[in-house]
């Protein structure tokens, strides 16, 4: 005698897991902040799906070109336009670019004789401030700037921008695993203009720089892969004299790094 047994299956569901790990676009921007501590990292920023997110609150600032300097530390009220003593009898002319371009206390004169047309004038000056970037990808920097005065001085401040892929500043290297972030590996590829452009032309914003590489060459530290962006403020109005009595021209500038 056989016996016959059936069983019915009911439904069923499957469990799927699939974890996944990616490391994002990454751009690190350092130099000092807002209370002039330096050298610090002030936007950390990832990139997905291609929108670019600073996981840090706050703002990178600038430092004075070649050092670690908070550029708002070192010219909290600003810097002094060069000026130029001219046509002083027997003494030629002495000006106040002296390692630099602009007028400080650290500048010194020697005593002048005087005749009629002994005068003194300004000549062109210059502010140079600088921060760092590292990457792990290519990225890109949009310029805007805005009046903080009279608006007509954007258009006597023009701005240029470099690049240094390697150097030493306040006794911190940096750039010794980096590379140029664009294939054309000189200090001005990828900026979009080669000389020197009124802010007064940026109000509505700009895209400076455009890479198409990482900086990041080689293992190393942040800095060790962090390049140099310097940017070169130019006054010049050609020559003032006293009768023009004291002014101040300021402005400020924002740039956006942001992965494209």
């Amino acid at each position: 005698m056989a016996s016959l047994s059936a069983f019915a299956i009911g439904g069923s569901a499957g469990t799927i897991d699939q974890p996944k790990f990616e490391v994002p676009g990454l751009v690190i921007v350092w130099g000092a902040d807002s209370a002039d501590n330096a050298p610090i990292v002030s936007d950390f920023i990832i990139e997905r799906g291609g929108i670019s997110t600073d996981l840090i609150t706050g703002d990178a600032y600038t430092v004075v070109t070649g050092t670690l300097d908070p550029l708002n530390e070192s010219f909290p009220d600003g810097t002094g336009a060069a000026l130029r003593i001219q046509r002083s009898p027997g003494g030629g002319n002495q000006t106040t670019r002296q390692g630099d371009r602009f007028t400080s206390a650290s500048d010194t004169l020697n005593a002048f004789r005087l005749n009629a047309n002994t005068d003194v004038r300004t000549i062109r000056s210059e502010i140079e401030s600088s921060f760092y970037v590292a990457s792990n990808k290519a990225f890109s920097i949009d310029v805007i700037s805005s009046t903080v005065g009279d608006p007509a001085d954007l258009d006597l401040i023009r701005l240029r921008m470099r690049l240094a892929q390697s150097g030493t500043d306040s006794g911190l290297d940096f750039g010794t695993a980096a590379q140029f972030p664009h294939t054309g590996n000189t200090d001005q590829s990828g900026v979009n203009w080669g000389g020197y452009r009124r802010l007064g032309r940026l109000t509505g914003g700009s895209t400076i720089f455009d890479g198409n590489r990482r900086t990041a060459l080689n293992a190393g530290t942040i800095p060790e892969q962090s390049v140099r962006f310097d940017l070169d403020y130019r006054w010049n109005t050609g020559n003032i004299d006293l009768s023009e009595g004291t002014f101040d021209v300021e402005a400020e500038v924002i740039y956006t790094v942001y992965i494209p």
